[in-house]
């Protein structure tokens, strides 16, 4: 779709957590938020054998290193407190989609308005392209 070729070739291929929920549940390679994920081209450190919304061992998630991080707002700013999160690549770097409630809610509901779910994070992805050098 239109929102994939926005996404900047520098930022296809990294790996990216998507967080639902704090405990932490995480949307899955399988679920309709990793099939949006996946389209932007993005690999998704959760596999599909996972389930579409699994809650995660925290551990988990530290041993991935995921490259990009997204979630709503709140629960990003407290990331760098969980036990060994702070190393995380993605927030070391500042390599996060961040989304304020509203927003938010419209990436995690399946709904008519993928569509624009999926450009929210096209564009929070091309603000993304400049935390890594060039390939």
């Amino acid at each position: 779709g239109a929102a994939a070729q926005r996404v900047p070739a520098v930022v296809r291929g990294r790996s990216v957590y998507f967080e639902v929920a704090t405990a932490p549940y995480a949307a899955g390679a399988s679920s309709f938020v990793g099939e949006t994920l996946a389209r932007l081209g993005l690999v998704n450190i959760v596999p599909p054998a996972l389930g579409p919304f699994p809650k995660l061992n925290p551990e988990f998630v530290v041993r991935a290193r995921p490259q990009i991080v997204i979630a709503a707002a709140a629960p990003l700013a407290e990331m760098r407190r969980r036990p060994g999160w702070g190393d995380l690549p993605a927030l070391v770097a500042a390599r996060s989609c961040d989304f304020e409630p509203e927003t938010y809610e419209l990436l995690i509901r399946p709904g008519p308005r993928l569509g624009e779910a999926a450009e929210h994070i096209a564009d929070c992805l091309i603000r993304l392209e400049g935390a890594w050098p060039p390939r």
